[in-house]
């Protein structure tokens, strides 16, 4: 672990720590440990912080120049990587928490919006934007690299829509590339990036099927099987590795930022209102039943741990905003499924959430 004298991010202070409103129960860190990396994003400049829930000091891995939030994953339990984009250059780089060695992974030319490592560390993907508008996928396995040329996408979306992702399946046999902006997908799924690929040898082993699939966005795998949940005009759709066929979860559905429990119980997720206000929600799918979380508008829900989400705040734009009416408003809050408590977290300037940015402890 880094040292927890670490400069921390606006607003740590006296604020409790997660789950310490309403009772006991709501404090299943102690039993389910875990740690979470994420940025926080300044006029200033960008840190990416560590933060394990047995300490209420975030720990800083990086300090980047300004600009967007940079994405940040775990390779293994003791190497972190993220994402540095300085002008039309990309660079993935890893760090050693024991020793905070850094190493650059990955050097391009252009934009590098998604990346993931697989769970066994072996395997690395990226998708890479070039100056030109083309898009291209990058995957990294015993030191030799891959490229697959995808379609060009000019002038991207900036709505809630627009999804950009790359995610391991549990066992690292397939991978999951969105790179969709749905305004410009017509009514064929092949205009933008929604692919399953078999990470033995980068073949298809997935497309949602045009028609009733068409514009397929907002997709994540579950945790512990080869099952794929995404969303299209239908609704929530499944998808099972092996399988040539599509299932319906649930009709009229539009969900967004979905997010898979542990136990594969749960899927968090953020829903828009008819006053377009985002609130998260919790699907079970057991019974195919959606609850609420806090009445006051949030978005980007992960699962830290079985019993305990971590969401963002959102707040009506002050002038004009380019994703809605809301945007994020940089506080973080803990929501504990049993007590139903939500408690604010010790730090601010937080814009971005990934479930692939959590560990277990």
């Amino acid at each position: 672990m880094l040292s927890a004298c670490a400069a921390s991010p606006s607003g740590v202070g006296s604020t409790p720590t997660p789950g310490a409103a309403g009772s006991s129960s709501a404090s299943p860190s102690s039993a389910a440990g875990y740690r979470v990396l994420f940025s926080s994003t300044t006029s200033s400049g960008s840190q990416v912080y560590l933060y394990d829930s047995a300490s209420s000091a975030p720990q800083q891995i990086a300090s980047l120049a300004a600009g967007g939030a940079p994405e940040a994953r775990f390779v293994s339990a003791q190497k972190v990587a993220y994402l540095e984009v300085a002008g039309q250059s990309s660079k993935i780089v890893t760090v050693e928490l024991s020793s905070k060695a850094t190493a650059t992974e990955v050097t391009a030319t252009g934009y590098i919006p998604a990346f993931a490592y697989s769970h066994d560390g072996s395997m690395l993907a990226y998708l890479l934007h070039d100056t030109g508008g083309q898009a291209s996928l990058h995957i990294r396995r015993n030191g030799q690299d891959s490229v697959t040329a995808l379609n060009p996408i000019f002038g991207r979306g900036v709505g809630r829509d627009d999804e950009l992702r790359v995610e391991y399946a549990a066992d690292d046999k397939y991978l999951l590339v969105v790179d969709t902006f749905i305004g410009n997908q017509a009514s064929a799924p092949e205009t933008g990036q929604f692919r399953v690929l078999r990470t033995t040898d980068n073949t298809v082993a997935f497309v949602p099927p045009s028609g009733v699939s068409s514009n397929a966005t907002m997709a994540t795998w579950a945790r512990r099987s080869d099952r794929l949940y995404y969303r299209d005009a239908v609704g929530i759709r499944t998808w099972d590795a092996g399988t040539t066929s599509v299932g319906t979860l649930a009709t009229a559905l539009h969900w967004y930022d979905p997010a898979v429990s542990p136990d594969d119980r749960l899927i968090a997720y953020t829903d828009i209102d008819s006053q377009f206000v985002p609130h998260v929600k919790l699907l079970d799918l057991s019974g195919n039943q959606s609850t609420a979380t806090s009445n006051a508008a949030r978005s980007h829900p992960l699962f830290v741990a079985a019993d305990t989400l971590w969401y963002l705040e959102e707040q009506p734009c002050q002038s004009e905003c380019l994703g809605g009416p809301s945007q994020v408003s940089g506080k973080v809050f803990a929501y504990n499924l049993r007590s139903k408590a939500e408690t604010a977290l010790p730090f601010s300037d937080v814009h971005a959430l990934s479930q692939l940015a959590v560990a277990a402890r």
